[in-house]
């Protein structure tokens, strides 16, 4: 049952939530943005990926871009969640990682790719 008294409290209680709900609103618009996805492009030539050394930010999507100049190659990272093996030729291949903990990895190629094929390696660093 309604009464006279309630009715003040009532709009009181009101006023209260619409006032909240504006603050949550507008925290909501403040928030700043999810981070883009960043990308690195890589070129896989024959013996070499250029460039040979990358940089990934801890917890930061990185899209990696390889692209083969010279031969067929391919790439795996285990310490990036990249086990299966990428092929990397004139088609662009494209790779999502994000890393979850700093540290220097080192990626070889995945295949055989002639004389030089042992010193074929990527080394990446993730940084915080």
């Amino acid at each position: 049952m309604r009464t006279a008294r309630s009715a003040p409290l009532r709009k009181a209680i009101m006023k209260l939530l619409s006032f909240a709900c504006a603050l949550a609103l507008g925290a909501l618009a403040a928030a700043p943005a999810t981070a883009k996805t960043s990308q690195i492009n890589v070129t896989a030539r024959n013996f070499a990926f250029v460039p040979s050394t990358i940089t990934l930010k801890l917890h930061q999507r990185t899209k990696l871009r390889f692209v083969g100049t010279q031969g067929m190659h391919g790439i795996t990272i285990p310490e990036l969640g990249v086990n299966n093996v990428v092929s990397i030729g004139p088609k662009p291949a494209m790779v999502n990682v994000t890393p979850t903990r700093t540290g220097t990895f080192v990626a070889r190629c995945a295949v055989f790719c002639g004389a030089g094929h042992a010193k074929m390696v990527l080394t990446i660093k993730v940084v915080k």
